[in-house]
């Protein structure tokens, strides 16, 4: 058995891969510099290790123009993380802060906060020291966070009478990944409107999907987040034709290998039922792992065989910690690694399966698993 598996399962995190991403990032925005989102976890793939990976590419593009920017977190305690660990470039913290106590730790760790609703603005503005930048945001049409236009206007002009404060004027795309929405140029035109007459001040509007396929959106910095960890931010584009290199192979093995006749039934609910005499694998994998409950029979994973790693399919219901899979054409043992999604198995395709995004699947990894780096 591989040493890989001492923890049951685990998540290989290819450094490699991301570095490739960012490149992808440099190269569609070659006038820009990027925000690397790097919120829950490094989408779950480690903070750390992630984190380390854009310090080095960022020595080596330091003085480019579509050089790092700095990277962005939604946790006060992923900042405190990224500064244990030596980041020592620009933090953006996308919610802002709620209170005193909150500002004065962006104060500390020396945080760049966002700007989005007048309450923070009020406390912001009665203590204004310590801090040298922050990310005014406005509402074009997401109606999440952010100010309208009024309240915008407003707060520039109430923040830039502060002694030796940076604004940067940011907003977000709601259907950047829809490439036949009119949202998108919509927003981009309430924001332009609102940046008349505002001078110099720098821009962000573009995250991947307008990263990826709305140049017109790029201005002046970019924020990449999930085409990062090599994942498309489009339904119709896999994140292969976009040169986009997985970064997250969560594997596991096989521990038991069972031999079904016709007309038994697997797992809870007897969901699956064999139509004829099958070998049946169990995986050491589950919802406990964040492997998703609601992936339903015939989800794809790979085996390892003799001859390589060969396709299969789920049957029955996930198990807090097992899957069942079908090996009854295929030459496997117990102990043969097995991958949920990654190398060879985009997550896209895993996520379709489930109803849902890889965003959610490489986030609900959980803490029992051990992310590898290499």
């Amino acid at each position: 058995m591989s040493s890989d598996f001492a923890n049951r399962a685990v998540a290989q995190i290819d450094l490699d891969a991301f570095a490739n991403n960012i490149e992808i990032v440099r190269s569609s925005c070659p006038e820009q510099s990027y925000l690397p989102i790097i919120k829950a976890n490094g989408y779950g793939h480690g903070l750390e290790a992630i984190a380390g990976v854009l310090l080095a590419t960022a020595k080596q593009v330091a003085q480019s123009v579509n050089r790092l920017e700095g990277c962005a977190i939604a946790a006060l305690s992923e900042a405190q993380r990224l500064r244990e660990c030596g980041w020592d470039h620009p933090i953006v913290l996308l919610p802002g802060f709620v209170d005193t106590a909150e500002l004065d730790e962006c104060r500390r760790l020396g945080i760049d906060p966002v700007i989005h609703s007048p309450y923070q603005l009020a406390l912001m503005l009665a203590n204004p020291s310590g801090i040298t930048r922050v990310w005014l945001k406005a509402n074009t049409g997401m109606n999440r966070l952010g100010l309208n236009a009024e309240a915008w206007h407003e707060a520039l002009t109430a923040l830039s009478a502060v002694p030796n404060l940076a604004i940067v004027a940011m907003s977000h795309l709601a259907c950047a990944d829809e490439l036949d929405s009119p949202v998108t140029l919509k927003q981009k035109s309430q924001f332009d409107s609102l940046l008349a007459d505002t001078g110099a001040i720098r821009k962000t509007l573009a995250a991947s999907g307008g990263i990826l396929a709305w140049p017109q959106t790029h201005y002046d910095i970019v924020r990449p987040g999930i085409m990062l960890y090599g994942s498309s931010p489009f339904a119709d584009r896999s994140a292969q034709s976009l040169g986009l290199l997985p970064v997250m192979t969560l594997k596991s093995r096989l521990i038991a290998i069972n031999t079904l006749n016709a007309g038994d039934a697997v797992g809870y609910g007897g969901t699956f039922v064999a139509d004829r005499p099958m070998r049946i694998g169990v995986v050491s994998i589950g919802y406990g792992d964040g492997y998703p409950r609601k992936a339903p029979t015939d989800t794809p994973v790979l085996v390892e065989t003799p001859a390589g790693m060969q396709r299969t399919t789920l049957k029955g219901r996930v198990s807090m910690d097992m899957i069942t899979i079908d090996v009854t054409d295929l030459q496997v043992e117990v102990g043969a690694s097995v991958v949920l999604w990654g190398d060879g198995l985009p997550a896209d395709e895993i996520a379709q399966h489930c109803a849902t995004i890889a965003y959610e699947l490489f986030c609900q990894v959980t803490a029992r698993v051990p992310r590898q780096s290499s």
